[in-house]
């Protein structure tokens, strides 16, 4: 990335190499990636330094600022960061005098914003859910036909999903704090960086063994 100073200031960001016009000049494109840095500093053209981009999962990012560094010869970026929200929230508004006001829907419920803690616990339910459709089958047919079991290794693989779904959704519960969350995420790994435990949203029964009763 870089951009166009002038005067000390950004006058504008380039994403990508495109010709431009600059002082009634014309650059190829390729002006961007073959002219030396000397080069593009002498038209008035710098490198960006860009910011480290946050975890969206756990973080929400502003919009994109870029100030000229004199000492340098640089620009930055910069943004804000701000940590996503782990409780749900009510949806709020400002009314014409700038106060806050709760959203309602049509029906005049309050709409609620759904925190961190909310959105995983739920997609810990459809993950659980998904692992066990692939033997719904199995439920039905012993439905249409008593004669045939649900096997025994499928009852048990359910019963262990469900568990499992319990004990994520649980321990996402009881976050307090952000930090607290993200420690949800994170595998456990010896000195050799191989992981000896996986992340407790991730710690679901192996289904290896049960490959011949999916449909």
């Amino acid at each position: 990335m870089w951009a166009l100073v002038e005067d000390g200031n950004v006058i504008k960001v380039y994403n990508r190499p495109k010709s431009i016009i600059l002082n009634n000049v014309r650059y190829p494109s390729n002006m961007f990636t073959l002219y030396t840095e000397v080069e593009k500093k002498q038209i008035g053209i710098y490198e960006v330094q860009l910011k480290g981009e946050p975890n969206t999962k756990f973080h929400s990012r502003g919009q994109s600022s870029f100030s000229y560094d004199s000492e340098k010869e640089i620009v930055n970026e910069d943004f804000t960061i701000k940590d996503r929200v782990l409780e749900d929230e009510e949806a709020t508004n400002e009314d014409d005098d700038g106060n806050l006001i709760i959203v309602k829907d049509d029906h005049g419920n309050t709409i609620i914003i759904q925190g961190l803690k909310t959105q995983y616990q739920n997609r810990c339910k459809s993950q659980a859910h998904s692992f066990i459709q692939s033997y719904q089958w199995l439920v039905e047919r012993s439905i249409y036909d008593n004669t045939k079991a649900i096997p025994s290794d499928v009852s048990t693989y359910v019963g262990n999903v469900r568990s499992s779904c319990e004990t994520i959704c649980t321990a996402i519960g009881n976050c307090s704090d952000l930090d607290a969350f993200k420690v949800l995420f994170e595998d456990t790994r010896n000195e050799a960086g191989e992981v000896t435990k996986v992340a407790v949203v991730n710690d679901w029964p192996d289904d290896y063994d049960m490959e011949k009763y999916r449909r």
